[in-house]
């Protein structure tokens, strides 16, 4: 639908691209060791290597991460429940972070 939410196909090819960027990354590593870090002209391929490199880490944050793409194929593809949230209903700046103490 124009204009509307993005359905969860989008999730799944979004995941689908995460993993093969990763897939590629690492198979590069493998074959050409750390030659696959070096960009500029006179590095293989142009620095191409290194793009993909970068690429792969961008791609599985950029548009929510991996586990948020996971997440809404789980709750909207496979009718799964949501994850509790210990935050609903609460002021972010009420929110307790890490070690603080409750309020007195």
């Amino acid at each position: 639908e124009k204009g509307g939410r993005p359905g969860p196909e989008v999730s799944v090819g979004k995941l689908a691209a995460s993993h093969l960027l990763r897939t590629l990354r690492e198979t590069m590593f493998r074959v050409c060791g750390p030659e696959t870090t070096l960009w500029g002209d006179d590095a293989p391929l142009g620095g191409r290597m290194h793009d993909i490199g970068f690429a792969s880490y961008l791609i599985s944050i950029g548009g929510g991460t991996d586990q948020i793409q996971r997440n809404i194929i789980g709750e909207r593809v496979l009718g799964l429940p949501r994850e509790p949230r210990v935050d609903k209903g609460v002021a972010f700046n009420e929110l307790l972070v890490g070690t603080q103490d409750r309020p007195a």
